[in-house]
């Protein structure tokens, strides 16, 4: 019984949500009603379906495909977002979320806009992906909940991404409302939590895929791109909007952050797209295409109005005098538009050629890797500029000191490592960092200054860790100790163990340089009951502030013998550290707003 009032509640959502749309614009009492009984009712439909997950009632297929009797309970938790039907049910629940906290702020447009967007997602959590759906019989357990999925980053990274892309649907409908304060506040909370989202997921990738890396340029991976490019770059483009320039650029780029958050999730739930984070192929992904293609309509209809109101009303376009921060700004935005361009060439790509040639065909990371390079150092150059110069006061180079020091840097270390690319990225990153210092130093912790350092820092990471990280594959007997690059490695024996619900097995190589003791590497493999799956689980010795030594178990003989994959990754923490510091710089720049 309990089930189908949750079934009952999904369609009162798409009855109120259809009612407040048509409201919206009449009576903005009866709207608000009708948006009050949405939350409520996708409240207590996402309170039964955790309820059935955390009690184990295998009566749902849901809870079949993504739980079992032996999962812990707070993956049991997590299995709320693991599935597609979850998953959806989740988005509906910040959306809500988010809706009581816009409750008395949202008027016609804002509120015709979120309740279309509570519909689309109540269609989908309704019919195509029901969790709901039961079985005659209770069965007697369930599959478990993907391997990859438990782990701690994972079920921290899913959510904070669905934060950032939910909050799209604000921006653009406070926009429409001509709320530029409301606007901006939901652009940064949405880039913030976008940034934390890519970074855990980065995370989730070093630690559980086993490849020593944190960012393939998976098509998923860049799905997630897709709105952070457009969020950062309309809240560059807020200060030009806010100065009476680049209205249209700001609404396009506030626009076209939502609808890229609608196709990052339809890549993920369609499977059209083969990914370590995709959902499986579902029907799902035509609701998606139909809704895509409504809601690109109403933006190039958009378009086309504010092109005849431009015309009936000519304004003086404002030109910011070359070299100065406006005129790096505007240029910045160009520089962006063409990294979302490559991005999305080279994620679409399968899909162009399947649709021309009949079969799919991918590119590899070198091609985004070499194509988006160039501009991502001409947005590091730029940025820096952008926040030396003055509206009015030209700037074209920082002091002599900074390029010099630079050069040297990067000189000596890419002499040794015989790489230009690590040399140009050294430059730049390195170029941008010091004249970042000096500027914090002059003007202080505002908050563009510490969302920029941050940048700096990441892309400092970036360098090192893509071009002087080290590689090898190892076997180890019992006891041996090999030297891998200036480390020595003894492999200190292996151990079996149970979990609740694997069975793994950890060995450990003790890490020492020069005779000094670093520490043990501990590396596992898990066998994961009842699915079979077998993952391999990083061990990481982190060596503060140079770098991690990281080991993968490959495989195992009867007489010991261990065989490994050792990376050293430097400068690795900086990747870590760098995205949190550009969030908090934006988060802390709501409290202190004018200052950029």
């Amino acid at each position: 019984m309990i089930y189908e009032m949750g079934e009952v509640l999904l369609r009162l959502g798409i009855l109120s949500s259809i009612f407040g749309a048509f409201f919206s614009f009449i009576n903005g009492r009866i709207a608000k009603v009708s948006l009050l009984v949405v939350i409520i009712s996708v409240f207590l439909s996402n309170a039964i379906l955790l309820y059935s997950l955390l009690s184990s009632d295998f009566s749902l297929l849901y809870v079949i495909n993504y739980t079992s009797r032996d999962l812990p309970l707070f993956y049991k938790f997590t299995a709320w977002w693991g599935g597609q039907a979850g998953s959806l049910m989740f988005w509906l629940f910040i959306l809500s979320f988010y809706s009581i906290f816009t409750f008395k702020t949202l008027e016609r447009f804002s509120l015709f806009f979120v309740m279309q967007t509570f519909l689309f997602f109540l269609i989908l959590a309704t019919y195509p992906a029901n969790p709901f759906e039961r079985l005659p019989i209770s069965a007697p357990d369930g599959r478990g909940l993907n391997p990859l999925l438990q782990n701690v980053w994972m079920a921290v990274h899913p959510p904070l991404l669905y934060l950032g892309y939910v909050g799209t649907t604000f921006p653009i409908a406070f926009l429409l409302d001509s709320k530029e304060n409301y606007v901006r506040f939901w652009t940064v909370i949405s880039w913030a939590f976008l940034t934390l989202g890519i970074l855990l997921g980065g995370r989730w990738a070093y630690l559980e895929l086993g490849w020593g890396g944190y960012w393939a340029w998976d098509p998923v991976e860049n799905a997630s791109l897709f709105p952070w490019i457009t969020l950062n770059s309309a809240l560059h483009t807020f200060y030009l909007y806010r100065m009476g320039s680049h209205k249209l650029w700001f609404f396009n780029l506030i626009f076209l952050s939502f609808i890229l958050s609608i196709v990052g999730t339809f890549l993920t739930r369609s499977g059209i797209v083969e990914s370590v984070h995709a959902f499986a192929f579902s029907d799902i992904g035509h609701y998606f295409l139909a809704y895509i293609s409504v809601v690109f309509a109403f933006w190039v209809i958009s378009n086309l109005y504010f092109l005849i109101s431009e015309r009936k009303i000519p304004r003086p376009k404002r030109v910011y005098p070359k070299f100065t921060r406006g005129f790096y700004l505007a240029i910045s935005n160009y520089v962006w538009i063409v990294i979302l361009i490559i991005v999305l060439i080279g994620t679409f790509y399968p899909i162009i050629t399947e649709f021309i040639l009949g079969v799919q065909m991918s590119v590899g990371k070198d091609f985004y890797t070499y194509a988006t390079a160039p501009f991502f150092a001409l947005v590091l150059i730029l940025s820096l500029l952008s926040l030396e110069a003055t509206w009015d006061k030209p700037k074209i180079l920082p002091k002599s000191g900074i390029i010099i020091s630079s050069i040297l840097i990067s000189a000596i270390l890419s002499i040794f490592a015989r790489n230009l690319f690590l040399f140009v990225g050294l430059f730049v990153s390195l170029f941008s960092l010091f004249g970042l210092m000096i500027l914090i130093r002059k003007k202080g912790w505002i908050p563009s200054n510490i969302a920029h350092l941050g940048l700096a820092l990441t892309a400092l990471g970036i360098v090192l860790s893509w071009n002087l990280g080290k590689k090898h594959e190892m076997p180890f007997k019992p006891m041996e100790t090999k030297n891998f690059f200036i480390f020595d490695l003894k492999h200190l024996g292996w151990q079996e163990y149970k979990g609740k619900n694997y069975e793994g097995v950890y060995a450990v190589l003790n890490v020492s340089l020069f005779g000094f003791d670093l520490g043990d590497i501990r590396a596992e493999r898990r066998r994961y009951l009842p699915s079979e799956e077998v993952t391999s689980e990083a061990g990481i010795l982190p060596l503060i502030p140079f770098g991690d030594l990281y080991a993968v178990i490959q495989g195992a003989e009867d007489d010991g013998t261990f065989y490994y994959e050792i990376y050293f990754n430097p400068g690795i923490q900086l990747v870590w550290i760098g995205p949190i510091i550009i969030a908090l710089g934006g988060l802390i720049g709501l409290l202190a707003k004018g200052r950029i």
